[in-house]
């Protein structure tokens, strides 16, 4: 299978994509930084694993388009597209002193992103159905289940379950399952030393959904032991 990852030059993404190289797909890391994207594809290479880079940035409209160009020279169907890049606004912000700057920024990057790459890399998806669209996505996220605290974060990861459902009813005709997934509490640079889990485990949780769930599952919000409520 061809298998994009976003935001995948470090943390739980570049795992995502040397637990697929290993599994034997075709991977295209995908990260804003050329200068760290190509430093991760040389990483991995040293491991034996061949993954190809493209320079994305998912909160800039321009780059999104750029790389849907760019990739229509390279591929002609596209399998999975794992919705990674995220960023943190501030750690464990109340949303009493959630900033404008730091709202819009999350949600640009965190939900905006997503959908409007979905969005351009809609006829690759089409051409490789039965395909995916795995949401990257955070138990904060879960509506039911919110409290106050990582305000831009959760409220981007709300909403980009919100957008998870509406993709999946719409591309549900074109053979397109789409799901939003939890890699857990992982030990990244935006997870924090006393995480419970070990990226690996996380991104396993991750890989997991690409080759062990069938594709008519569509239009759940998913993590390691179950479901998590919307």
């Amino acid at each position: 299978m061809t298998i994009l990852v976003t935001g995948a030059n470090k943390g739980i993404g570049l795992e995502i994509c040397r637990q697929l190289a290993r599994l034997g797909h075709r991977v295209i890391l995908s990260a804003r930084s050329a200068e760290r994207g190509e430093r991760a594809v040389k990483d991995l290479a040293k491991d034996g694993l061949k993954v190809e880079f493209l320079l994305l940035d998912t909160a800039d409209e321009d780059s999104i388009l750029r790389a849907a160009r760019e990739l229509k020279a390279r591929i002609a169907v596209l399998h999975v597209l794992i919705n990674n890049a995220a960023i943190l606004d501030t750690w464990q912000g109340t949303i009493l002193d959630a900033k404008a700057a730091d709202l819009r920024d999350t949600f640009v990057t965190n939900t905006l992103g997503p959908i409007l790459l979905t969005q351009a890399l809609l006829p690759f998806l089409v051409a490789g159905k039965p395909s995916r669209v795995i949401n990257v996505s955070s138990q904060l996220g879960s509506v039911q289940n919110m409290t106050d605290g990582w305000a831009g974060y959760g409220i981007s990861k709300a909403a980009l379950n919100a957008a998870t459902r509406k993709f999946a009813q719409a591309l549900a005709p074109y053979g397109i399952s789409v799901n939003a997934a939890s890699p857990g509490w992982v030990r990244t640079d935006m997870g924090g030393d006393s995480a419970s889990l070990p990226v690996e485990k996380g991104a396993q949780n991750i890989v997991r959904l690409v080759t062990d769930v069938p594709h008519s599952l569509t239009n759940h919000f998913l993590e390691e032991n179950g479901e998590i409520p919307w």
